[in-house]
């Protein structure tokens, strides 16, 4: 009897050294600190730090390709929308000095100007537009923007004919229910003058 109770004393005493070594070593801890963490909910960035986020990631992607004209036309979107018209400029600007004569681009650079300008056309406003409609009539953005403009100074006319002029282009960056929204408003705006 003797003989078969120190094999299994000897395996009881091994798993206890093994268990005893394996608590003493912290790794408990940290495994169960880890699934903790998992079992949290992921807090999501606030709306600050989002921005942040995708600006640092746009200007890395910019260090690493520096002649990227889309790049630059996309880190120019994100300044546009957050208000920063200084920078936005610059980064169109030289997204045009990198693609060349673009007419989305003039006509984003044009947008830039116009809000910069407080919401005016200016000279440079209209070379923009200008740029853009000689490389493509039809240009959704430059249109939008004069439409934007004629509608801001009760130019409702002005503005009917050119969201008419876009819905009949037919371009898939047009949505059409919002402008024949637009269009049905400045009719009515129209009427009342």
């Amino acid at each position: 009897m003797k003989s078969r109770s120190y094999p299994l004393l000897f395996i009881v005493l091994v798993l206890g050294l093994t268990a005893g070594w394996y608590v003493a070593s912290g790794r408990p801890a940290t495994v169960l600190a880890e699934q903790h963490m998992r079992s949290l909910p992921v807090q999501p960035l606030t709306p600050q730090q989002q921005a942040e986020s995708e600006l640092q990631q746009l200007q890395q992607q910019i260090e690493q390709s520096p002649q990227d004209s889309v790049l630059w036309a996309q880190l120019a979107e994100y300044y546009l929308f957050n208000d920063n018209f200084a920078d936005a400029q610059v980064a169109y600007q030289r997204a045009l000095a990198l693609r060349g004569a673009n007419a989305e681009l003039y006509s984003a650079l044009a947008t830039v100007l116009y809000y910069q300008a407080g919401q005016r056309i200016t000279p440079q406003v209209e070379s923009n537009i200008a740029k853009a409609l000689a490389l493509d009539k039809d240009e959704v953005s430059a249109l939008m923007l004069l439409a934007a403009d004629a509608f801001l100074h009760t130019e409702y006319a002005k503005a009917i004919n050119l969201w008419q002029r876009l819905l009949d282009s037919q371009s898939p960056r047009v949505n059409r229910p919002q402008l024949i929204e637009a269009i049905n408003m400045a009719k009515l705006l129209l009427r009342q003058q």
